[in-house]
């Protein structure tokens, strides 16, 4: 897993929902964060296992904005591509 990816939570209270890796912490551990409820400045402990990649994003240098924007794009597309 790779700062950028676009994950899906498959355990704990946020379950099904999307984040984007801001960094990796060890080989169990990511932080991850949703650009809203949890922001760059306050990323949430995650085990790798407990996650789902579900896509790529081209972030570079992630920020509250720009991991809301990925989210919601990757959700838009997703449900475009669904309806076809």
């Amino acid at each position: 897993m790779q700062t950028g990816d676009i994950v899906i939570s498959r355990a704990g209270h946020d379950t099904d929902k999307y984040f984007v890796v801001t960094s990796t912490v060890s080989e169990e551990f990511v932080l991850i964060a949703d650009g809203k409820l949890r922001t760059v400045e306050r990323p949430k402990l995650k085990r790798i296992k407990h996650l789902r990649t579900v896509g790529q994003s081209d972030i570079a240098r992630p920020t509250n904005a720009n991991i809301s924007k990925c989210i919601k794009q990757f959700n838009s597309d997703r449900r475009l591509y669904a309806e076809k």
